[in-house]
């Protein structure tokens, strides 16, 4: 059995956690491309995600010193087993990474455990200023407050190149040719509030993000990058809202992904499939 652990990169209020406890319950269905192979250890981390999304509301924001890490045993179709440990944590924990530039030992551990990274973006709240690349192409200066290490004061493209050169960095990966390890899955997440005009998840990261669609596609190896879309819940959810359609439904049929090479027209209820391209080395 091999050991696969996937790093899962996300600022705060991107969508992980309910991706995280939609993704477990889709584990358990047989018409999925992974399913679980036993029971996993420890449950705790999901119980509140799996008890609100039940009563057809949003589960809670996780606190910024939550740190969990929940080992799934998996199995594929052809039989084929994994473990994979899948890390919980609040999103503020990223910005203090950025912040610093460093990483605390229970980061650098995981960093340095990990060969697949699970990179989660909601494009709708990403932060982005329209004179930005422009300035950037003509050669002046940005804006000092684009300067400012506070994240919340950056546009989201150079926020994003820069988090993923201190990771590479950090991790020692050499970047001299093309990066094959990690391999990345981006998730353009509650891609149900996003106007995608017939377009491929590829394409809305090029048109809301192009600094980061062109930094990624220009350092990561073809075979080992890939872009989806992903709404989690299929619909808008709040801690109040008590949602009686997707109670009545279940959660187990809400949300779907977008393959990186369709369109919404395309989607598809399996949430596990961004995990099994990672897997599948």
């Amino acid at each position: 059995m091999s050991k696969k652990n996937i790093l899962v990169i996300g600022r705060a209020n991107s969508g992980k956690t309910h991706f995280f406890g939609q993704l477990y319950g889709r584990l358990k269905e047989p018409r999925s491309s992974l399913n679980i192979n036993g029971t996993p250890a420890n449950l705790e981390m999901l119980g509140e995600v799996f008890e609100a999304l039940s009563e057809g509301k949003a589960s809670a924001h996780t606190v910024a010193e939550t740190w969990n890490s929940l080992k799934i045993p998996l199995i594929d179709e052809n039989g084929k087993e994994f473990d994979i440990n899948w890390p919980e944590y609040a999103g503020e924990q990223w910005d203090t990474i950025f912040s610093t530039r460093s990483l605390d030992e229970k980061w650098k551990s995981q960093l340095d455990d990990s060969d697949k990274w699970l990179i989660v973006i909601r494009v709708e709240s990403e932060p982005t200023f329209p004179d930005f690349l422009e300035k950037l192409a003509n050669n002046e200066k940005p804006e000092k407050k684009h300067e400012s290490p506070n994240s919340t004061n950056w546009d989201a493209n150079p926020y994003w190149v820069e988090k993923l050169q201190i990771l590479l960095q950090l991790s020692k990966t050499q970047i001299a040719n093309k990066v094959q390890s990690p391999k990345v899955a981006v998730l353009l997440s509650c891609y149900d509030e996003v106007n995608t005009e017939n377009a491929t998840p590829h394409m809305i990261l090029e048109q809301r993000l192009p600094m980061l669609a062109s930094y990624l596609v220009s350092n990561w190896d073809e075979d080992k990058l890939s872009i989806w879309g992903l709404s989690a819940l299929g619909k808008e959810l709040t801690e109040a809202s008590k949602d009686e359609d997707f109670i009545d439904e279940g959660p187990e049929n809400q949300g779907w992904v977008i393959s990186p090479n369709e369109t919404i027209e395309q989607k598809n209820i399996d949430l596990t499939l961004p995990i099994k391209w990672l897997l599948n080395d």
